[in-house]
C-alpha cells in the first residue's frame, strides 16, 4: 500500500511554536484498474455481452470516481456505474456490456476520474466486432383485436397466431394481462419455446359483464433482442374508457418444499373505489404428482402446500362493487429443496399405502436407527446431529403421496433408498415413482410396477459427490413388516 508523507505546521491556541521539520502523514487514495482492456471479440448484432472491470482503492480514505465514455455511442458499450465512491481497502465491480447495432469492428475508452492525485485520469480500451448471428424474431398477425357487439355474459372469440419469422429458437416469457377481466387467453404459452419458422396460435375470448365497453392489453415477453415485448390491444363493445380493479399478489418466488407459501392479495384495488373487493383465487400449475391447494379461494389471503419440488402458478382476480373483474394476476412459485439430499415417493392410485425408507450404509431394513421410515422419522445419525439426521417430513397412508425423507447437511458416506408397498387396501398393482434431487438439483427420477408386500431396492447415494446409482429394477419379498 502506498503511503504518502508532507510536512505539516500546525498553530493553535495551545501550540506555542511551530517548525517545518515535523512529519505528518497524509491519507490519500490510490486506484487500481484491471484488466487495462476489455477485448469483447466477436459478438451477434443486436445481442449483447458483458464483461467487468474491477476498481480498488488501496488508500487510506475514499476513492471518489466518475466514469466517461469516448469513442461510440453509449448503447453500443455500457457500463453499470458513472458515480461512485470506494471504501480504502474495496473493490468496485464495474460491469461492461458490449452491444453492437450493426456488422462494424468498434472501439471506445472508458476513462475512470478520481481523486487519486498521482493518477487522476485512468483509460481502458474497450473492442469488439459485430458479425451475423441466427436471432429469434416475434411476429404477431394483429397488435389490435376487437371483439365488436357482444351481449353481457355471451362469449365471443377471436384468434391471433403468434410466430417465429428468426432463424434461431424463439423464448417466450410469462404473458401479463392488465385493463379489463372481460378478456382471457385461452391457452397460456408462457415460459415455450418456438422454433423458426413455426407458429402458435393465441385464443382470445371476450365474455362482458356489462355492456358499457372494454378495453385490455396483453403483454407478450420474448428474447427478441429488438422487440423485448410486443403489446396486444383488446377492444369489446366499443372499449372502456374508465379504470379496472387490479389484482396483485405479493409473491415469493420461490419455496423450500415441503412447506405453506403464504400468499397476500391485501394490496389488490379499485381506483374507482368501487369496493369492497371479492377475490378468487385458483391453482393454475402445479406438478403432476403434486397433492398441494390453496387453503382458501374468496379471502383476500390465502397459502399454498408446496409438497414436492417443481413448479406452481397461482392466479388472482378481483371484482369491484358493480361487478367489474380485473385482469388475473399471477404469482410463479419454484418450488426448490434447501436440504442437500431429499428423496420424494409418489404412486398412482388413491387408496394404497407405500412406504419410503432411506438407510445409512450397512443397516439393515426397518432397523432402528439405521433405517429412516414412518416409525423411525428423525434417528439420530450424525456425530454432529440435528442437520445430519434425516427426517421423514410427510407420511401419506392413503394414495398419491407425496412421502419424502430429507437430510440438510449429510455426513460423508453411502445412503440406500427402498420403497416398500406396505397396504393395497383394494388397489392391487401400483405405479411407484422416487425422485432423488442432491443438492437441490433432480439427479435422478426411477418408476416400477409394485404389488402387496413388495420391497423395492431403489438407489444408492453416494455423498458428498451426491451422484445416484441404480441398485435393483425387481422387487422383493421382506422378511419383516415392522420396526425391530
Amino acid at each position: 500500500m502506498l503511503t504518502r508523507f508532507i510536512l505539516v505546521c500546525t498553530c493553535s491556541l495551545f501550540v506555542s511554536a511551530c517548525t517545518g521539520d515535523q512529519d505528518f502523514s497524509q491519507l490519500v487514495p490510490e486506484i487500481t484498474v484491471a484488466p487495462a482492456a476489455l477485448e469483447f471479440g466477436d459478438q451477434g448484432v443486436l445481442l449483447q455481452t458483458t464483461d467487468t472491470l474491477y476498481v480498488s482503492n488501496g488508500g487510506r480514505v475514499p476513492l471518489e470516481l466518475d466514469v466517461q465514455l469516448a469513442g461510440a455511442n453509449p448503447e453500443t458499450f455500457s457500463w453499470s456505474a458513472e458515480e461512485s465512491d470506494v471504501d480504502p481497502g474495496e473493490t468496485l465491480a464495474v460491469e461492461v456490456t458490449f452491444h453492437p447495432e450493426t456488422f462494424l469492428d468498434f472501439a471506445a475508452t472508458l476513462t475512470f476520474n478520481s481523486n487519486d492525485v498521482e493518477t487522476p485520469k485512468i483509460e481502458v480500451p474497450l473492442t469488439g466486432t459485430g458479425i451475423d448471428e441466427p436471432l429469434p424474431d416475434i411476429s404477431l398477425t394483429t397488435l389490435s383485436v376487437d371483439f365488436g357487439e357482444v351481449e353481457a355474459g355471451a362469449d365471443q372469440t377471436q384468434y391471433v397466431t403468434l410466430s417465429n419469422e428468426g432463424r434461431a429458437p424463439l423464448n417466450l416469457g410469462t404473458f401479463v394481462q392488465t385493463g379489463s377481466g372481460a378478456f382471457r387467453l385461452g391457452f397460456d404459452p408462457s415460459g415455450q419455446q418456438v422454433a423458426p419458422g413455426n407458429e402458435l396460435p393465441l385464443i382470445l375470448t371476450y365474455t362482458p359483464t356489462q355492456t358499457a365497453g372494454d378495453s385490455g392489453t396483453l403483454i407478450i415477453p420474448s428474447d427478441d433482442p429488438d422487440e423485448s415485448s410486443l403489446v396486444l390491444v383488446m377492444l369489446g363493445n366499443g372499449g372502456g374508457s374508465f379504470e379496472y380493479p387490479v389484482a396483485d399478489i405479493d409473491c415469493p418466488g420461490t419455496s423450500e418444499p415441503p412447506t405453506h407459501v403464504a400468499l397476500d392479495g391485501s394490496a389488490s384495488l379499485d381506483p374507482a373505489g368501487n369496493t369492497p373487493l371479492l377475490f378468487k383465487w385458483e391453482l393454475l400449475k402445479q406438478p403432476s404428482y403434486s397433492q398441494g391447494e390453496l387453503s382458501d379461494t374468496v379471502t383476500e389471503k390465502t397459502d399454498l402446500f408446496t409438497d414436492v419440488a417443481g413448479d406452481y402458478t397461482v392466479q388472482l382476480v378481483v371484482t369491484n362493487s358493480i361487478g367489474i373483474q380485473s385482469a388475473p394476476a399471477r404469482c410463479d412459485i419454484a418450488a426448490i429443496p434447501a436440504d442437500d439430499i431429499h428423496v420424494e415417493l409418489t404412486w398412482d392410485t388413491a387408496m394404497a399405502d407405500l412406504d419410503l425408507h432411506l438407510l445409512e450404509d450397512g443397516s439393515d431394513f426397518f432397523e432402528k436407527p439405521g433405517d429412516c421410515t414412518f416409525c423411525n422419522p428423525n434417528p439420530s445419525w450424525g456425530a454432529a446431529g440435528g442437520e445430519d439426521d434425516p427426517r421423514l417430513d410427510l407420511d401419506d397412508r392413503q394414495g398419491f403421496g407425496p412421502e419424502n425423507i430429507n437430510i440438510k447437511h449429510p455426513e460423508n458416506g453411502k445412503f440406500h433408498i427402498k420403497v416398500h408397498y406396505y397396504d393395497d387396501q383394494g388397489d392391487s398393482a401400483v405405479v411407484a415413482t422416487v425422485r432423488i434431487y442432491t443438492y437441490g438439483v433432480l439427479e435422478s427420477e426411477l418408476s416400477r410396477v409394485m404389488f402387496r408386500n413388495e420391497l423395492w431396492d431403489v438407489a444408492q447415494v453416494n455423498w458428498p459427490a451426491g451422484t445416484v446409482g441404480v441398485l435393483s429394477s425387481e422387487a422383493t419379498e421382506p422378511t419383516v413388516r415392522s420396526c425391530y
